[in-house]
């Protein structure tokens, strides 16, 4: 019986000890793997060059796999046009990239450049997973009711007339991108032209919204096959959305513009009590150098301690959306007054006065001064931090900030200041 046994027991070591690397291989490859699950697919510079700050304006990251993730750490290698590595920068995106999901990302910043920019490739080199419950991907909520398209006729620019979206999810969204197919007739390579479009606009959660006149650029005039698919869009939080809805932002300040305005194809109807100041003297350093192009929209013409309407306007929001940790709303640029400055030096404001509205602290505030010629064209921006606390509720006034090296003197009446960034203190 024991000889049965021991005959037996070498059998079965010597049929399954074989299949054990293989099992050992499939629980690895299981484990989840951010290089692997995410993908640049596209992305934008906002400013660059050598000694500047380095910020990608976008970037879309997708996930291919079946494990969300956080806090996607980037590189982006800089070449020569020749392909000569000339170094790295690296930034982490701090939101959530659920499984199966893409979603492009604002305002990554990536730090100083030391070498001029010729080429670059961005990828995508860790990622934490998300332990968070799954949030709502763009392409599983956000449905095509129906869509009208005007294609070209010798192969210029084609045109969605209209077309409708609905968010069946609860989960806001802006920017939201489409991918238009397009198949000839021939069925041959190139028979195929894909082209991507982003609507610059709002979806909330729960709504169905129309949307006319979308430019996807060229169209194939021998198309004989069109289809339309949700392909990404940014997620928001509700005090984003309200801030936006308000005229709050470069968006919201489109949306506004578009109020009552007809499509180009098809004419349609237009749908505190303060507490006592706190002055402080600001030796902070700027974090970018000046010049460089932005794409904001011009301040008008007037005071350069002007504040907008926007930010004036008190927001009535739920305990749960002011508890929103959103910069960006939350601090008012209530008063700011250009200081000295000559060209080749740092500048300064005379006075700054910011505003904490909400009943989070913040630290580490970045600001960005946007410079103007008189023919409303930005010519330069620089980005400068404010290393002090701003308490719940208060307002802080700030003399002689620095805001950076200036190559030109600019009109002190065509200066726009904004919010860019802040850490909460939660």
């Amino acid at each position: 019986m024991k000889s049965i046994i021991r005959v037996l027991t070498v059998t079965f070591v010597l049929l399954f000890l074989p299949l054990l690397p293989s099992l050992q291989a499939e629980v690895a490859y299981a484990q989840p793997n951010p290089r692997e699950d995410l993908t640049v697919t596209d992305y934008s510079w906002k400013s660059y060059g050598v000694g500047r700050m380095a910020t990608l304006g976008e970037i879309t990251v997708a996930n291919s796999g079946k494990t969300s993730y956080k806090n996607i750490k980037i590189r982006v290698d800089l070449f020569t046009r020749t392909g000569k590595l000339l170094g790295s920068l690296r930034g982490k995106i701090p939101g959530e990239l659920p499984a199966g999901s893409r979603r492009t990302f604002s305002d990554l910043d990536l730090g100083l450049m030391n070498a001029d920019l010729e080429n670059s490739e961005a990828m995508v080199t860790g990622a934490e997973v998300s332990e968070s419950p799954s949030l709502e991907s763009p392409e599983s909520v956000v449905f095509i009711k129906n869509w009208e398209f005007e294609g070209a006729s010798f192969g210029t620019e084609g045109f969605i007339t209209e077309i409708t979206l609905e968010n069946t999810g609860k989960t806001h969204f802006k920017n939201i991108k489409l991918l238009l197919t397009e198949k000839d007739g021939g069925g041959g390579p190139g028979s195929t032209h894909l082209s991507s479009v982003t609507i610059h606009n709002l979806l909330p959660a729960g709504e169905k919204r129309t949307f006319t006149g979308i430019n996807v650029g060229f169209s194939s005039p021998d198309a004989v096959e069109r289809s339309i698919a949700v392909s990404g869009a940014e997620e928001i939080t509700t005090k984003e959305l309200n801030y936006i809805l308000s005229g709050g932002g470069s968006l919201g300040e489109r949306i506004k513009k578009k109020i009552s305005s007809v499509s180009i194809l098809r004419k349609k109807d237009g749908e505190k009590k303060a507490e006592p100041r706190q002055e402080t003297s600001s030796s902070d350093e700027p974090e970018s150098a000046y010049g460089g192009e932005t794409g904001s929209v011009p301040p008008p013409a007037g005071s350069a301690g002007s504040v907008s309407s926007a930010a004036d306007e008190d927001t009535e929001l739920s305990q749960k959306q002011y508890r929103e940790a959103f910069p960006k709303h939350d601090i008012v640029i209530r008063e700011f007054e250009w200081g000295s400055g000559i060209p080749g030096a740092t500048a300064t404001l005379s006075k700054l006065v910011i505003e904490n509205i909400s009943d989070i602290a913040y630290e580490k505030i970045v600001l960005e001064i946007e410079f103007f010629k008189s023919s409303n064209t930005p010519f330069g921006s620089n980005r400068f931090k404010i290393k002090e606390v701003l308490a719940p509720k208060q307002v802080m006034w700030l003399r002689n900030v620095q805001v950076g090296f200036i190559s030109k003197l600019p009109d002190p009446n065509l200066i726009k200041l904004r919010v860019v960034k802040a850490k909460a203190i939660m």
